[in-house]
């Protein structure tokens, strides 16, 4: 028998506390980031959050058209947007998308993951890919096998350890809640009632049928996230105070700290969660002015003429630019709103697959419907016909393609559009 030693060297990137607080901070929208704040100064009453509010609902002329399509959008269309942003293997994007169509009405998987596969022809690992991209997409819950696994999707943005404990209790436990047995419960997990009181409360929020949910959201007023505007030839972005509050002390708690040093250890104790906010809000500060500067960038046009000149643009086009991971763009374009010459546009829209050569979607879209406003009504123009006239102007698509967009855009077709 022989002993020896073996040394390996491997690379490994643990996420700190902090950092994960900041992956998340960014991800929220300036709503739900508000919110996020109201529930810190509530459990830490020294502390105080400043920010501009929404005054009101915006005029449907200062939003973006492309911005009214998507509000209109079926669930699956959204979802099937979103996952052409990730930047998955072609397999794997072709499985999400099914998946996305195959769902019932709560949004929970219509039938088995391993009997898709097996009826596609899939490898199961490529469909658990697939799943595991659509259960990223919003609304949390989506892409669920069951309730248990619905529940668990939306506890991604609950912070630790309330998240390890809701987790425990939605695995085994959701018949002591529905019998009233928390005491029994506390002692079985080892927690305090309250805490599992508290836990309770957070799970009833969730929602057992996110596509339903989803479908009820009522409108909220849109307020810009980020401004672009040209001054003398030059275009200029600015992130907006909606987009990035200010935490601060209460003045109270400052003259506290300076009374003693048993009250300067009190009120330190809780600075260090504030500071990490603080730091967290920065840096998506930060982060938004880079992201939005290259969006303008590239998407000049677009902002000068209007949505027929969207360029194609992905993820990774930006972040190479600006030197950060894809995901973490993906992060910072989630829900946030650009205000612009071209009215209020969600950031996301931005961007767009190529469907041909220098053609975006969202570009071959606009034109189709300005074909369609422009076309003789009594004498509408089919699918073919609009095709052809797209290529023409260097724009190659499939009439089964423009079908697809022009319903999209909720336009009839030609025999619906005579007159």
């Amino acid at each position: 028998m022989e002993l020896g030693l073996e040394l390996s060297m491997k690379q490994e990137l643990r996420l700190t506390a902090e950092m994960r607080l900041s992956l998340r901070v960014l991800a929220l929208s300036s709503a739900h980031l508000a919110e996020e704040l109201e529930r810190f100064v509530e459990e830490e009453p020294w502390f105080r959050f400043e920010r501009s509010r929404p005054q009101a609902a915006v005029r449907a002329e200062d939003v973006d058209p492309l911005a009214r399509v998507a509000s209109r959008e079926p669930l699956a269309e959204r979802l099937k947007r979103e996952l052409r942003l990730m930047r998955l293997p072609d397999p794997v994007l072709r499985l999400a998308l099914y998946l996305a169509d195959d769902l019932d009405e709560r949004g929970y998987l219509a039938e088995p993951l391993d009997g898709i596969a097996k009826r596609l022809g899939a490898p199961l690992d490529d469909a658990r890919a697939a799943l595991a991209a659509l259960q990223a997409c919003d609304p949390p819950g989506i892409g669920a096998e069951d309730l248990v696994s619905c529940l668990l999707l939306q506890l991604r943005n609950e912070r630790e350890p309330m998240r390890t404990l809701m987790a425990a209790i939605i695995r085994g436990h959701l018949g002591d809640v529905a019998e009233g047995r928390l005491d029994e419960l506390a002692a079985q997990l080892s927690v305090s009632v309250a805490q599992v009181e508290e836990a309770v409360r957070r799970i009833r929020r969730l929602t057992p049928a996110p596509a339903i949910a989803a479908a009820d959201d009522p409108v909220v007023p849109l307020m810009p996230d980020v401004v672009a505007r040209k001054v003398e030839g030059v275009w200029t972005v600015e992130v907006t105070a909606w987009a990035a509050p200010r935490l601060e002390l209460r003045a109270e708690y400052r003259r506290l700290m300076q009374s003693g040093e048993e009250a300067r250890r009190f009120v330190s104790a809780r600075l260090k969660r504030a500071a990490w906010l603080t730091r967290a809000i920065e840096r998506r500060r930060m982060t938004l002015q880079s992201v939005a500067e290259a969006l303008v960038r590239h998407q000049e046009a677009y902002l000068e003429r209007g949505a027929a000149a969207i360029r194609p643009l992905r993820l990774a086009d930006i972040a190479e630019e600006i030197g950060v991971h894809e995901s973490t763009v993906s992060r910072a374009v989630k829900d946030k709103i650009l205000g612009s010459p071209q009215g209020l546009i969600p950031m996301e829209r931005l961007f767009s697959v190529e469907v041909a050569p220098g053609w975006s979607q969202e570009a071959a879209k606009a034109r189709l419907a300005e074909i369609v406003r422009a076309e003789d009504k009594a004498s509408p123009l089919s699918d073919q016909a609009i095709a052809n006239l797209l290529a023409s102007e260097g724009c190659r698509l499939s009439r089964r393609a423009i079908a697809k967009y022009r319903e999209a855009l909720g336009i009839p077709n030609s025999f619906q559009r005579r007159r």
